[in-house]
């Protein structure tokens, strides 16, 4: 075997899982199997070939009478993936041999360390050497012995190659993606300070310790995109996290909406999740600079409806991962078939999109792996590899080519697992080279289509969501009211982005709806103090002169920068040339405005002034109600009755003529 990859192992020592016969060690000497530290994971068929496995113990066997002997038991080959899992739960196939070892003489009770060496027989049997007679994957127990007492024991798998084969055949290499995400709860609180949680920030720092002692590991992740924002905002300390996330390599960066939006997949606000996706987009861009983040695979971790894959299938997405929780509205997906090719899912215009599920059972391993406090994760990566192995062997025999199929990784989650477990890992396979590390745009370029009835499998995905989403109506008004108040502040004005920035993260899955009203009530309230600042005429009467008049208003702005407000009048006694106009109201100072007029009529009524955003109809501060006295009309009395006495005098004249023409007529002549 290469000793450096086994060392790289051995660094990961874990404490054992898979216990049989369990009993305290602190009864027995106080001794016990505390790890394993690297182990043969094949051996060749020649007789007399030798089983190599390190295990690290704790304890000491001062107190103890009885001498202490490690026990390995070799069990017949697995068969199958389950048999494997079924060996793992120690429902273990039939013994074919057992060897005995003192370990008294090779205990190094300084390091703790006792290194076995256990001689392969093939067509003999001795007491000292494990029979192995025919080639497979054989389950092994090593477990610690003191008197009769198994103390504590783990299960591993050990393959014996073929005759006179020294290595496993890699002319079928099995190929498999690693696929995890990035996110935490969302940094941006309604206050806009920056909060990262400790257990969110002890995360991110192991998935870039990861990234870093992976760096020749080809990974995929799925980054939220505000949240690493929150590290470009939070301490020094999270920036220089952010700072080492943009300097790893062999990392592949999917798109990602800014928050967690899935929910917008399922009821298909097509309108939210699209302004999301565009801005996670833009964000990744601007703090990851040196990765371009790629739209088409995206990863689902959760239930995946028909309308939300069609949004995805139109917003350039061409192959969708899933996780077990993202296809449990897929129907007929049957969840323990061996998921090593490509889906088609229906859509519901009649269209389909690709799609590749996780092996939820290797799923359930890794995540098992990455838990364990204590390590166990070599232990686990042991046991995926005799997955993996099984599985290549299950497609051989179905005459699968390997080179078409494949294998994706990821936790139940979709956190990247530990960074002990993927060391474990990468260690595991590396040393077995019938399994390789690829891209995972790699795998899915080239990974076959499932065939059912001698066509593409095509599954069936659910078109009713019944999951919990932010209220589009309140959504609505709570941008509508951002983007009128952005309209009287001048372009790039901070609070306005600090508004636009807390709408962003609204819609976040995450945020439960008493959190959401709490953005919403620092958006209003902020806007609301704005418009309080604008103060309208203190006198409510005036007085028009005449006929056509202007109308005075003084409005003044005690905010502490400058705003443009739309001022509109409105009443039906008086005619304006311009009831509406943008007016700037400088900072701290009173403006005066005038607004022609013409009067319809003589005396006093209400003349409403309200103020609006520039950009529409959204109500800035209250209405109020002046009143116009108007006289407008007082010169066409005096021009009635100037007419009317005209006449009286044009009458008087015409009655005297008459009267003098009737008294000559009746004078008699000389």
């Amino acid at each position: 075997m290469n000793s450096r990859l086994l060392l790289a192992c051995g660094i990961f020592g874990l404490s054992l899982t898979g216990i049989q016969n369990p009993m305290s060690a602190n009864a027995a000497g106080d001794r016990s199997i505390n790890s394993v530290i690297t182990q043969d994971q094949f051996v060749s068929g020649n007789e007399g070939s030798i089983f190599d496995v390190s295990l690290s113990l704790s304890g000491s066997d001062v107190d103890s009478d009885e001498p202490t002997e490690i026990v390995v038991t070799s069990y017949q080959p697995v068969k199958t993936r389950q048999d494997v899992r079924d060996a793992v739960n120690d429902l273990l196939p039939q013994i074919i041999d057992t060897v005995v070892v003192d370990i008294s003489s090779l205990w190094d009770p300084i390091t703790g360390r006792v290194n076995l060496a256990i001689p392969i027989e093939i067509n003999t049997r001795t007491t000292n050497a494990l029979q192995m007679s025919a080639t497979g994957l054989y389950p092994i127990t090593i477990g610690l012995q003191q008197g009769k007492t198994v103390v504590s024991q783990f299960v591993t798998f050990v393959e014996r190659l073929g005759a006179k084969l020294t290595m496993p055949n890699t002319q079928d290499d099995l190929r498999v993606a690693l696929i995890g995400s990035l996110d935490g709860d969302v940094t941006r609180q309604s206050d806009s300070s920056t909060l990262i949680s400790n257990n969110d920030r002890v995360s991110v720092a192991q998935t870039i310790a990861s990234l870093e002692d992976l760096s020749t590991t080809p990974i995929t992740l799925a980054i939220r995109p505000e949240f690493i924002e929150g590290l470009d905002r939070s301490t020094l300390e999270d920036g220089d996290l952010l700072v080492r996330l943009q300097s790893t390599q062999s990392l592949t960066i999917l798109s990602n909406t800014y928050v967690d939006v899935n929910q917008a997949l399922a009821d298909q606000s097509e309108t939210i999740f699209t302004e999301q996706l565009r801005l996670g987009e833009d964000t990744l861009r601007r703090l990851l600079p040196t990765y371009k983040a790629t739209r088409d695979i995206w990863f689902q971790q959760t239930p995946l409806f028909g309308g939300g894959a069609q949004m995805l299938r139109n917003l350039g997405a061409r192959n969708i991962v899933m996780l077990r929780e993202a296809s449990q509205e897929t129907k007929g997906a049957d969840v323990d078939r061996p998921p090593t090719g490509l889906v088609e899912l229906q859509l519901p215009d009649g269209g389909v999109i690709d799609a590749a599920f996780v092996d939820i059972k290797l799923s359930a391993a890794l995540t098992r792996g990455s838990q364990n406090p204590r390590g166990g994760a070599y232990l686990v990566a042991q046991q995926i590899l005799a997955e993996l192995k099984m599985l290549r062997s299950e497609l051989n025999a179905d005459d699968f080519s390997t080179s078409d199929h494949g294998v994706l990784l990821s936790t139940d989650s979709g956190a990247l697992p530990s960074t002990a477990m993927l060391t474990a890992l990468r260690a595991t396979l590396q040393a077995n080279s019938a399994i390789t590390f690829v891209p995972l745009g790699d795998l899915l370029s080239t990974m076959t289509h499932e065939v059912k009835d001698g066509s593409r499998l095509t599954l069936d995905l659910a078109q009713d969501a019944d999951v919990p989403s932010i209220s589009q109506q309140l959504f609505t008004q709570t941008q509508e009211r951002v983007d009128a108040y952005t309209s009287m502040l001048a372009p790039g004005d901070a609070q306005a982005a600090q508004w636009k920035d807390l709408l962003s993260v609204m819609p976040a899955r995450t945020l439960s709806s008493t959190q959401r009203q709490s953005y919403v009530d620092a958006i209003w309230l902020q806007t609301f103090l704005l418009g309080e600042a604008i103060s309208t005429p203190t006198s409510t009467t005036f007085t028009l002169g005449g006929r056509e008049s202007s109308l005075r208003i003084s409005l003044r702005n005690d905010n502490d920068y400058d705003v443009r407000v739309r001022v509109r009048l409105t009443s039906s006694k008086l005619a304006f040339n311009a009831a509406e106009q943008v007016v700037l109201l400088p900072a701290g100072m009173t403006t005066s405005i005038e607004v022609p007029v013409v009067a319809k009529s003589n005396g006093s009524f209400p003349v409403s002034l309200q103020l609006f955003s520039p950009s529409g109809d959204v109500a800035v501060g209250r209405s109020i109600t002046l009143t116009a006295r108007v006289n407008a009309l007082a010169g066409l009395g005096q021009l009635v009755t100037g007419l009317a006495l005209l006449l009286l005098i044009i009458w008087w004249v015409f009655h005297l003529r008459r009267a003098s023409q009737r008294k000559l007529n009746l004078t008699p002549s000389a």
